[in-house]
């Protein structure tokens, strides 16, 4: 499948953009199921797409949002995808939109892996849109390189939606390992799946990933190689 670049020569354009696309997907998938899905990313560089989009009048109270992946840690600690989300997205005009949860009060991500499938599993599938963004290592979710268990969460055979992670040893997760994470078939469960990225590094690192094809090394490979699912790059320096 042809993946389509789009290559913006500022940020605020890349965010404008990819707002704009959101809301279309957004719009086409009420107009034909009656409500639409999305899954997002958490992070710094999604979070203007989500301010922006917040604020465009849509018809929210028909829209569920759920997180790609999350941190096992309370929803009200700064490092929460849950609380980026309800910062910068459920808020304005986007604020009646349904945040489906993938944490719990389970002590473990393991332990909440039951009840974080139940709430992934309320969004209308396919995913009107599943938006990710792509650490330095080809990680996207959280599905890190070196993880645990990484080729069960890989497996476009699984049909788990989402799966506890042990990123334990994997540089980019930095202190928090524990996550949850949509699995790859999951994140493949949409029509369409965007990649927004930042940076020079980062596109040298999605254009090796492509052309290597080896997702044990770099997991975004898995994405870009597939022939099932639409991929869009929205990338700016």
């Amino acid at each position: 499948m042809t993946i389509k670049n789009f290559l913006y020569s500022t940020r605020e354009e890349l965010f404008q953009k990819a707002a704009n696309q959101c809301a279309s997907q957004i719009t086409r998938g009420i107009e034909k199921q009656g409500r639409a899905s999305i899954a997002v990313p958490g992070g710094s560089t999604p979070a203007p797409v989500f301010e922006l989009l917040s604020r465009m009048s849509l018809d929210w109270h028909n829209v569920l949002i759920a997180p790609t992946d999350e941190r096992w840690v309370d929803i009200n600690e700064p490092t929460s995808n849950q609380k980026l989300l309800q910062d910068t997205l459920l808020v304005n005009q986007a604020k009646d939109a349904r945040l489906m949860a993938m944490k719990n009060s389970a002590a473990t991500a393991t332990l909440g892996q039951k009840e974080s499938e139940q709430s992934i599993n309320e969004l209308e599938r396919p995913f009107d849109i599943v938006m990710i963004g792509m650490g330095n290592d080809g990680h996207f979710a959280s599905l890190f390189p070196g993880s645990s268990p990484f080729e069960q969460a890989m497996d476009l055979d699984n049909s788990k939606s989402c799966i506890a992670i042990d990123a334990t040893g994997c540089p980019v997760a930095g202190d928090n390992t524990e996550r949850m994470s949509l699995t790859l078939s999951a994140i493949l469960d949409a029509k369409l799946v965007m990649v927004l990225i930042t940076g020079n590094d980062k596109l040298e690192v999605l254009r090796l990933a492509e052309k290597e094809n080896n997702p044990s090394d770099k997991p975004i490979a898995a994405l870009l190689n597939q022939n099932e699912t639409p991929v869009e790059v929205y990338w700016a320096e």
